[in-house]
């Protein structure tokens, strides 16, 4: 009988309670409940950047003082999975200018020399993830890696007799952050480089390790 008497009192109570909610509130309430925390939408950037000249690190010659700067443009495009991760897909073109200092390693093999400068376009494609630091401000740093490839498009190797350029693997280490639609990263870039020679023989395989910085926007 008291547990009766009880549970009367606590409906009495609860329906002016409840009537005094707003309207629609209870609904939105069970509707926030079962929407997803994560949200998944499409993420695209373009940038422009500049990888510093760097050293060649070559198997059978140790290291080669040259410089191989490449200034950058590139597309990414993939999904953002909430605050916290991306990942896509780039690729974009890349112009390697600088003095190229193979001379006297290349006349000792062949004894014909090496182009004095690069001069070579090459196309990168590659995977790219990012971690958010989530914050409640338009600025949002990340972290960023990416691993792929490069594949030389022309170069003056070719275009002078010298054989070709091929090239290998492309990896990215980096830090950034995103304002507003504006984006600003650096790092240390890795990319592989192959020389063939007019009779197929390999002259050399190298990397290259250097610093990078890049701006740029995302939509």
């Amino acid at each position: 009988m008291k547990r009766a008497i009880i549970l009367i009192l606590a409906l009495v109570l609860a329906v002016p309670t409840m009537a005094t909610m707003p309207a629609g509130s209870y609904d939105e309430e069970l509707y926030a409940r079962d929407k997803s925390t994560t949200t998944v939408k499409p993420q695209f950037e373009a940038n422009v950047g500049f990888i510093t000249g760097g050293k060649l690190n070559t198997k059978n010659f140790g290291k080669v003082k040259t410089n191989l700067s490449r200034p950058y443009l590139e597309l990414l495009a993939g999904v953002r999975l909430g605050d916290f991760l991306f990942a896509g897909v780039g690729t974009g073109v890349q112009y390697a200018y600088g003095e190229c200092n193979l001379i006297s390693v290349a006349t000792d093999i062949s004894g014909k020399g090496s182009p004095e400068t690069w001069g070579s376009v090459s196309i990168p494609i590659y995977a790219n993830v990012r971690g958010y630091i989530p914050t409640r401000i338009i600025v949002k740093p990340y972290i960023s890696v990416s691993i792929g490839g490069h594949v030389v498009a022309t170069s003056n190797f070719s275009q002078e007799g010298y054989g070709k350029l091929r090239g290998g693997l492309l990896m990215k280490f980096g830090a950034g952050m995103n304002i507003a639609n504006f984006n600003f990263a650096l790092g240390l870039a890795s990319q592989n480089l192959e020389w063939i020679d007019t009779a197929d023989m390999t002259m050399f395989k190298a990397g290259n390790n250097a610093f990078y910085i890049e701006v740029g926007a995302t939509f």
